[in-house]
Order: structure tokens, then sequence, then C-alpha cells
């Protein structure tokens, strides 16, 4: 399995490379934005923050299950769009495009929590956020990298006379594969989401709130 790994990557360094160089200058934009904002919308999106985190450490927040499926419905929306994008000609841009903002997000709002509540601020965010992204940032990437493939082996198909023929048929049959794979981790992650982490927020927001 970790030589089949391993190979994968190795096939695909170039992609890989650039995806993850992709999303790690969306997040730190995202970090960088919060510096960008001014006094009082901090101050307006900070009391919103904490309204969430009182109602929160109250219990009136929704149920683990229904944290678990909008979790899964708003994953899969988003490498759904990815994956169409990647059995389209001219969807390429588009992937990269919501891979950026998704490291954006996540650097946005890390760096938020950070800027307004220092150490605490950090632990929320290494309790609540990091958990589940160990395991949707590598289903991200994965994505990215194969809807790109794809992508650009429709592009070819279309664009360059090919002396050997292009196996486009199989090569999506494959890509669906793929996406099966993304599912499942899709639903680990936000099992972790919703089982753990919103128990492991819980417990840090009856402590500082």
């Amino acid at each position: 399995m970790w030589i089949a790994i391993n190979r994968h990557i190795q096939k695909r360094a170039a992609l890989y490379l650039f995806t993850a160089v992709l999303l790690m200058t969306g997040t730190a934009f995202g970090a960088l934005a919060v510096n960008s904002m001014m006094p009082v919308q901090k101050s307006e999106l900070y009391s919103y923050v904490k309204e969430f985190f009182t109602q929160a450490s109250a219990g009136n927040v929704a149920k683990p299950l229904d944290l678990f499926w909008e979790s899964v419905t708003h994953n899969i929306k988003f490498t759904g769009a990815m994956w169409i994008a990647g059995i389209s000609v001219i969807g390429l841009p588009l992937i990269f495009v919501l891979l950026f903002l998704k490291g954006a997000v996540t650097g946005f709002s890390v760096g938020f929590l950070i800027q307004q509540m220092k150490w605490d601020g950090l632990l929320i965010a290494l309790c609540t956020i990091l958990p589940q992204n160990m395991i949707l940032i590598p289903a991200f990437l994965f994505t990215a990298v194969m809807s790109a493939s794809c992508s650009i082996r429709l592009v070819q198909k279309l664009t360059v006379k090919q002396t050997v023929p292009l196996p486009v048929a199989k090569s999506i049959m494959t890509y669906m594969g793929y996406m099966g794979a993304v599912l499942i981790a899709i639903l680990i992650a936000a099992f972790i989401e919703a089982f753990i982490s919103s128990q492991m927020m819980n417990v840090l927001l009856n402590k500082f709130f």
C-alpha cells in the first residue's frame, strides 16, 4: 500500500508541490488578512464569535449528528466542485482557485482566534480545527491533484495530436474510483469534527466562557 502511495506521489510530484504551496499561500493570505481588518470590524466579528462560544458552552448548538451531516454535506460540495471542474476542459483554474480559498478561510479562522484570544485561541484552534483537517487537507490536495490531472488529460486529448491514443474513458473511471476514497476520508473527518472536536471545544469553552 505504502509503495503504491509513494509511486502515486512521485508520478505527480510537481502537481502535489504546486497544490501544497498554493494551499499554504492561501492559508498565509487568510491569516494576514486579519491584520487588514479595521478595529471596528474585528470588534464586531469577535462579538459574534464570542456569542457563538457562549451559546456553545451553554449547549445551545447543533447536536453531534447534525454537525456530522453538515460537515459531510459541506465537504462533499467542496470536493464535488473540484471533481466537476476536473472533468471539464476549462475547469483547471477553478480547481486551484477553490483550493486557495479553502486555505484562506482556514488561515483567517485560525489567525483571528489567535489574534483575539492569544494562547486560548491557539488552544481552541488546535483542538477544534486541526484534528479533522489532518485528514481533510490531504484529501483536498489529493482531489485537487487528481482533478487537475484529469482536466489536463482532457485538454491534451482535444488540443494535441497524439501518436498513441490517450485512454480518457479509463482515466475518468479511475478518477471516479479515487473520489470514492475521498468520500471515505470525508466521513472519517466529519465523525472526528462532530463527535471529538466538538466535545473538546465544549470542554475548552466551559473553561474560558
